[in-house]
């Protein structure tokens, strides 16, 4: 099994809410090696300016702590991902970050984990919700 974390679901565990405990548990389960857990560059880029606006110094332990747990940070180097971003983005109404989650997901064959967002219903792949 693996998953791809949207950026809500992360910031959920990070800064305590409802549904944090169900990403922990992920996480745990990719530090353990029961699971691959992947997490777009793109969707990095959006949790660590949301946790750098709070202090420099969260963000930058966070990033830390996420590589901690093993999950792997996807680059945006292959043509088949930015285009699927693409083409999500141009048929789907949410946001650039949230489009290379899911492009993430179908290029990795993973679940999305996602929040409490409502945009990610037929999008082509499986979709959890943390809470």
């Amino acid at each position: 099994m693996s998953v791809v974390f949207d950026t809500e679901a992360l910031l959920a565990f990070y800064l305590g809410e409802p549904g944090g405990k169900n990403v922990e548990t992920y996480l745990t389960k990719i530090m353990k090696g029961e699971i691959k857990g992947y997490l777009n560059i793109i969707n990095l880029t959006e949790l660590y300016h949301i946790l750098y606006r709070r202090s420099p110094d969260l963000a930058e332990e966070k990033e830390r702590n996420l590589r901690d747990y093993g999950l792997k940070i996807v680059p945006v180097d292959d043509n088949e991902l930015w285009k699927e971003a693409a083409k999500t983005k141009g048929t789907h109404a949410l946001s650039l970050a949230d489009a290379f989650a899911v492009a993430t997901a179908k290029v990795k064959k993973a679940n999305l984990l996602v929040g409490r967002d409502a945009e990610f219903h037929n999008m082509g792949v499986s979709v959890e919700r943390i809470s």
